[in-house]
């Protein structure tokens, strides 16, 4: 029996997969019996997390079937961490070849070389897991106009090579190796949460699991697939034989927000997406059109700030370290978290608190003033003229503008030492993620005008990206034009 559970934004997916897995358990289904298949590693683990809540007599070991199908393919196939390819493998590569890539460090542009990050690993990646040829790929006007087409066979080439001569392996290879070998578990239920994301090969990695299960559930929503790029395969998950169970209401999407969405979806033609109808939240929300990030107000409550590509985000951080705007991107805060440290612990020194060995060390790195640890006092900081009648920013040695950024965050009663209030997102890593205020930066490139301008079914993922950005709000919804309206999502392409 296979079941395909429908949820668009904010229904609660999570929820009704870890309800169905407690009425297995229930009605006598061992839970090593149960196998639980999420898309990231974070969705893997809150679902950990949910079960150890709900069943306090589990242990974490207890639930080791509750993974990703990468990490599933990897414990079954015995490989060690150490034979995976890293970052700084892909980053040795480029540099060994040389393959020249602009790269943004602290909002500018520089010169790079080619990394894990890379649109030219992306179209090598996409080319395997669709198994079509590279120059097939880089054909289909999805990336960037500035990829050399020529480099691409040879960066491949010295990836496989790179692998054989140090005996490793890439997540493409653990699901490749996994279905050769079908060293599956024996399950009597599966679940695979985000299934519209899985691509060719992980497909047929499900089929090996489904063989000896009794019953299959599904969770997806066709209309959040964005990892087409990937080689994810959205119509195996909309034509998979199944009985199809649609949340019917959304616990985050407001009215106006739900319009907003509406609107985009309704350039899908019906044919290549599964209607859904969907509730929104009974509160209103609003909608907001800005020509700038100042426009949106920032200084409060909780912020997802969302584009299209990192780069629009990175050249972002400078205005808002200017606006004061404390933030984090990538899981980095804005600000330098150990002069932050050492400010704190200046002024406990200031106000008559002792501090530790470590902290005094710590502390001072930053002063102005050399001084040194008395050895009969290890824990007090040596007693020096001014420095204990001084602001720390009179006396510490640091780059003025980063400074001035802490002073007026402290200022704006901003709480440091507590996660950002705002952070800086792709849509594609906020997926699965909300905040009550979502401020979206529309794009202007080529594919993007592509995608407004034209109907083929390969520019539907590009209307599922932006139907997942203004989703991510549960009350205000912010859109920042792009510069130039005639050239991309203006202010009428999403109303």
């Amino acid at each position: 029996m296979i079941r395909k559970i429908l949820g668009p934004p904010g229904t609660g997916k999570t929820t009704r997969l870890i309800k169905y897995v407690k009425t297995f358990v229930k009605l006598g289904t061992p839970i090593d019996r149960i196998g639980y298949f999420a898309f990231t590693t974070k969705a893997a683990n809150e679902a950990v997390d949910r079960m150890l809540d709900a069943y306090p007599k589990l242990q974490k070991k207890n639930l080791k079937h509750f993974r990703t199908l990468h990490s599933l393919a990897f414990n079954q196939l015995g490989i060690k961490k150490a034979q995976v390819m890293q970052d700084e493998h892909y980053e040795d590569i480029g540099r060994k070849l040389g393959i020249e890539v602009t790269v943004y460090s602290n909002g500018e542009e520089k010169t790079g070389f080619v990394d894990s990050n890379s649109e030219y690993f992306n179209i090598i990646n996409a080319a395997r897991i669709k198994n079509v040829s590279i120059e097939e790929e880089y054909n289909t006007d999805m990336y960037s106009e500035d990829i050399d087409k020529h480099q691409l066979q040879i960066l491949k080439d010295e990836v496989d090579n790179y692998k054989q001569a140090y005996g490793l392996v890439d997540f493409t290879d653990m699901i490749e190796k996994f279905n050769v070998a079908e060293l599956c578990p024996k399950y009597d239920v599966i679940f695979v949460d985000e299934a519209q994301d899985l691509s060719p090969i992980q497909w047929k990695m499900y089929d090996i699991l489904k063989k000896n299960s009794k019953y299959v559930i599904l969770a997806g929503d066709d209309d959040q697939a964005i990892y087409g790029w990937a080689g994810a395969d959205v119509k195996r998950f909309q034509n998979e034989p199944a009985k199809d169970i649609i949340l019917p209401q959304s616990y985050r999407v407001p009215r106006q927000v739900q319009h907003v969405a509406d609107q985009i979806l309704s350039r899908i033609p019906d044919d290549r997406r599964i209607k859904k109808q969907w509730a929104p939240r009974p509160e209103s929300g609003t909608t907001n059109h800005i020509m700038s990030i100042e426009d949106a107000p920032l200084y409060n409550g909780d912020w997802l700030i969302l584009a299209r590509t990192n780069d629009k985000l990175i050249k972002l951080k400078s205005t808002l370290k200017d606006m004061a705007i404390y933030f984090e991107i990538k899981g980095r805060k804005s600000y330098k978290t150990r002069l932050y440290t050492a400010i704190k612990n200046y002024t406990r020194w200031t106000n008559g608190d002792k501090l530790s060995l470590s902290e005094c060390k710590d502390l001072l790195e930053f002063l102005e003033e050399d001084i040194e640890l008395k050895e009969e006092r290890m824990y007090d900081l040596y007693e020096f003229g001014y420095a204990k009648t001084q602001e720390w920013y009179e006396v510490f040695k640091t780059d003025p503008e980063e400074s001035l950024y802490i002073r007026e965050m402290l200022r704006l009663k901003e709480e440091l030492s507590k996660p950002a209030r705002v952070k800086l997102s792709t849509i594609h890593a906020a997926k699965g993620g909300e905040a009550t205020n979502v401020l979206l930066i529309l794009d202007n490139t080529k594919k993007i005008r592509d995608a407004v301008e034209r109907s083929e079914d390969k520019y539907d993922e590009e209307q599922r990206v932006w139907y997942v950005g203004v989703t991510r709000t549960k009350q205000n919804l912010y859109i920042l034009t792009a510069k130039h309206e005639d050239k991309g999502y203006d202010i009428e392409s999403l109303e």
